[in-house]
């Protein structure tokens, strides 16, 4: 996710700390837990589609910007166990996922990690839940 990496000098330790980002690890302040759990709860009462002006909850695609590098790219937030950053699928309890939550379109987000800081804006934000899947008994 190299729209991730904090402006550095060395690529190596950039790629570090954008991994870091992505990576889940505890602990969580309180209030961070709060967060995510009241997230958690919105998501279960959100639309069927919402694209652009929804706030990103689990399972969002997002596109972001890095401030610092005007690199571009895309994630989804995902649960713990689906998470990959090699497919720009990040953890809800990652730092990055946690910090993203809740937030919407041109919402600017600030890491500080490793004593590197990452500035990244909300550009897009795509949500889409699936339908109930009717049996082929149902009438329609």
């Amino acid at each position: 996710m190299y729209f991730c990496y904090p402006k550095a000098s060395h690529n190596t330790i950039a790629s570090v700390v954008a991994a870091l980002a992505c990576q889940q690890f505890l602990p969580f302040t309180a209030l961070q837990l709060n967060h995510i759990v009241h997230s958690l709860a919105d998501y279960r009462r959100q639309s069927k589609f919402n694209c652009d002006s929804s706030a990103i909850r689990l399972g969002s695609s997002v596109e972001l910007k890095n401030l610092d590098t005007d690199e571009r790219g895309w994630l989804q937030l995902v649960t713990p166990s689906q998470a990959s950053y090699r497919r720009n699928r990040i953890s809800i309890l990652s730092p990055l996922g946690a910090d993203l939550l809740g937030k919407t379109i041109d919402h600017d987000v600030q890491l500080r990690l490793l004593r590197h800081q990452l500035n990244l804006r909300v550009l897009t934000v795509m949500s889409i839940t699936p339908n109930k899947i009717r049996s082929t008994n149902e009438n329609p």
